[in-house]
């Protein structure tokens, strides 16, 4: 399998700082061989082991998301980001909405898996709320698991609303989780895994348990918490021998 190096990282960092649209016409084959091969690798990979697991992912082996932005943005931020990324979707049916996904980012100063729902729209949100304040226990169940957290501590922090969300009390038992705009889950890959032949089984790992939460987000999203689950075990990731 192609692997990821230093090399791989100082090229986005060097590409992020190019001023001209046709630098990386200009070094594509050091692209193609530093970032495109070892990610469509990946993703090939992920799509093999998940087959049966994921129904209805998509995982990005073909196109993958590009290093150039688009005209209209790069006027505002210039010709090339500064990070690469592999989303792995579902089609939710509707313009305005999206599914629980599975995350790879790769940048010179940041590289982890993630997952869940990071921009639920307000429909999402209200109902993922409404199971938070009346019954939260397929959600605090997982969190608790030792498997899962086993790979991630705790929901991701970053999207909170400073003040309480409309019709919860800030007193709420549960304020904190009340509080999200967006359920989901994010890992540091450490560099040493990343230029690892172990980097594919590292994140297979990760994603694993990120598929448990986005099931239960779905069953949220889904159902309003009248209509609860039947099974807590439902949500369990299928068990795997690492060493086969």
């Amino acid at each position: 399998m192609t692997q990821f190096s230093q090399k791989s990282l100082d090229f986005i960092q060097r590409a992020s700082r190019q001023k001209r649209e046709d630098w990386l016409d200009r070094n594509r084959p050091e692209y193609e061989k530093l970032l495109v091969e070892p990610l469509r690798e990946l993703m090939t990979r992920m799509e093999k082991s998940f087959r049966k697991d994921a129904l209805g992912y998509r995982f990005p082996t073909r196109s993958l998301a590009r290093l150039k932005r688009s005209a209209d943005r790069a006027k505002a931020q210039g010709w090339y980001k500064d990070w690469l990324g592999a989303m792995v979707t579902r089609d939710s049916g509707s313009r305005y909405e999206d599914l629980p996904n599975l995350y790879f980012h790769l940048s010179f100063d940041d590289v982890f898996s993630a997952g869940g729902l990071y921009m639920p729209s307000a429909r999402q949100t209200k109902q993922i709320r409404a199971w938070i304040d009346q019954d939260p226990s397929l959600l605090f169940s997982l969190l608790q698991d030792r498997e899962f957290k086993g790979r991630f501590k705790d929901l991701g922090d970053e999207r909170v609303l400073k003040t309480k969300p409309r019709n919860y009390s800030a007193d709420h038992p549960r304020i904190e989780f009340l509080r999200m705009t967006g359920w989901y889950v994010w890992r540091p890959i450490p560099k040493r895994v990343l230029f690892s032949s172990h980097l594919a089984d590292h994140l297979e790992a990760d994603w694993r348990q990120v598929l448990r939460l986005n099931q239960v987000l779905d069953h949220y999203t889904q159902h309003w918490p009248t209509e609860r689950a039947s099974e807590a075990d439902d949500i369990r990731a299928p068990q795997v021998n690492w060493d086969e």
